[in-house]
């Protein structure tokens, strides 16, 4: 399966929803893994191929951070713009930082944190955040690499994709209904646009 884009879905904490997405072609799949038991992480890691895992680590001291990679060894690691640039090149992994268009300095902290990082993933607050940001996103995503992450009209998605600088696409996931089973529609429906033919 191949998508029109790098796809990262974030905080997913089971099976289900790790392998649909793996299957599906999602390049990234982010895990709250300071929340997650180093067995269960293993035992879902070992279902996964050709994706790569990113510990999604906002708010961790670099410490914390470093004791993670070494325990769980994820691919990349996702801090947010709390986190102590410097201390990131301790870890030898690549990196994402979570960006927020509704309460971060975006052009400082994107200027600030572009040597320490190879993906901005940039999210919201609210829904709306994207009405009227369109050409100020494009402006920043032909300067760094974006992913944008911020809830977008389905019939938008294709022409964001296609027309636009961003690298790839932000989506998270759902919760399980109960084990195993939960309602894949949003992400299923937007990952199936993503196609390619």
């Amino acid at each position: 399966m191949m998508l029109k884009t790098r796809v990262k879905v974030s905080s997913i904490d089971n099976l289900s929803d790790a392998r649909y997405c793996a299957g599906m072609g999602v390049d990234w799949l982010g895990f709250a893994l300071h929340d997650m038991p180093l067995d269960k992480y293993k035992e879902i890691r070992n279902w996964l191929s050709g994706v790569e895992i990113v510990a999604e680590l906002a708010g961790l001291s670099a410490d914390q951070m470093k004791e993670i990679v070494q325990n769980y060894a994820p691919d990349w690691i996702e801090v947010d713009s709390r986190a102590q640039l410097p201390r990131l090149l301790e870890l030898d992994i690549p990196k994402m930082m979570r960006v927020n268009i509704d309460t971060d300095n975006l052009p400082a902290l994107f200027a600030t944190a572009a040597p320490y990082i190879n993906y901005f993933l940039l999210v919201a607050d609210s829904p709306d955040s994207l009405q009227g940001m369109e050409a100020q996103i494009e402006t920043w995503a032909a300067q760094y690499p974006v992913i944008l992450g911020l809830e977008l009209p389905e019939e938008d998605l294709e022409e964001w994709v296609e027309q636009s600088s961003i690298q790839g696409i932000g989506l998270t996931a759902g919760q399980e209904d109960r084990p195993g089973f939960r309602d894949f529609t949003d992400l299923m429906s937007i990952l199936e646009k993503l196609e390619t033919e």
